[in-house]
């Protein structure tokens, strides 16, 4: 968090002597292309510090996920900038706004990313399923510009000759997953399975991955890997969730209440991931109270055989 904390402040500074110094014809136009390149390397840089944090254990994985995709939304802007940058040069106040665009939207994208990190530090990964089965949520491959495809391709390369090297993997699903090849994506996910079968990034997001594609199926791969997820961290939430999800589909309503009430400990109070879940064990003790013939205590009178809607 330091790391991150210390380049938005870098960031900060540079933006703010970007934006007042002059603008000189072809020397400015220059100085526009070193300042987004370096605003480009230091995007980077912090997306291989926190994929070795994450790697490491010192970072959780459900902050590390949306920080990465915080991180590689204003990659990809700066790239896009940077191709702009190469197919026009505009002068003038023209200029200046548009330079003020790109970096005060990369200013604030990643200032926030980096403040707002004692946030998603407690935000439970559930929050995010919705998201991720919401439709249009990812942008087509060609809403992207060339060079994010020339660093996609040359991910390819690499993996080509290094085939056995599971992080790259696992880089190239993350990014096929950006500009919508799904299909790209599973096979990735599935190369670095293959290769590092109980690494919990590679479980977790090819979990999600599967999850998100057909939320309705909690059978097969989808649920091998949630429940090797769940073998290696007791408490991954999104473990925790699908499998007394899948459950509840098998009707085995107490493995059901078995998974959630865990879940419930690991949620704040007062969050809406808890109201959520709380709801969901409420229904599960109305539908095991039934079948006993007794009312659940303390609540009041449920429809026994509603099932729970959707993740919280």
């Amino acid at each position: 968090m330091f790391v991150i904390i210390m380049l938005s402040a870098f960031l900060a500074l540079f933006a703010a002597w970007f934006l007042t110094r002059p603008i000189k014809g072809r020397a400015a136009a220059e100085g526009d292309r070193i300042a987004l390149e370096l605003t480009r390397e230091e995007t980077l840089k912090q997306l291989r510090e926190i994929e070795s944090d994450r790697n490491d254990g010192r970072i959780d994985e459900s902050v590390a996920h949306e920080e990465t995709a915080r991180l590689k939304y204003a990659l990809a802007q700066t790239l896009r900038a940077l191709e702009a940058g190469e197919a026009t040069a505009p002068s003038g106040p023209d200029k200046l706004r548009r330079r003020g665009a790109v970096l005060v939207g990369l200013l604030v994208g990643l200032t926030v990313a980096a403040g707002g990190m004692d946030y998603w530090q407690n935000k439970p990964a559930l929050l995010t399923f919705a998201t991720l089965n919401a439709k249009g949520r990812v942008s087509g491959v060609h809403g992207f510009p060339p060079m994010v495809l020339s660093m996609v391709a040359k991910l390819r390369r690499h993996l080509a000759h290094h085939p056995r090297d599971t992080g790259g993997w696992l880089e190239l699903a993350r990014a096929n997953v950006v500009l919508g090849n799904l299909k790209g994506a599973r096979s990735a996910y599935a190369r670095a399975y293959h290769l590092a079968p109980d690494d919990e990034a590679v479980l977790a997001n090819y979990a999600w991955l599967l999850y998100s594609a057909h939320p309705a199926k909690t059978t097969g791969r989808v649920y091998t890997l949630f429940r090797r997820l769940y073998k290696r961290d007791p408490h991954q939430q999104d473990a925790l969730w699908f499998l007394g999800l899948a459950s509840y589909n098998r009707h085995h309503f107490h493995k059901t209440l078995m998974y959630w009430a865990k879940l419930q400990k690991e949620l704040p109070p007062g969050s809406k991931a808890r109201s959520g879940v709380d709801t969901a064990v409420s229904k599960i003790r109305t539908i095991l109270a039934a079948e006993h013939g007794r009312a659940p205590a303390g609540l009041g009178q449920g429809a026994a055989s509603q099932a729970p809607a959707a993740a919280p």
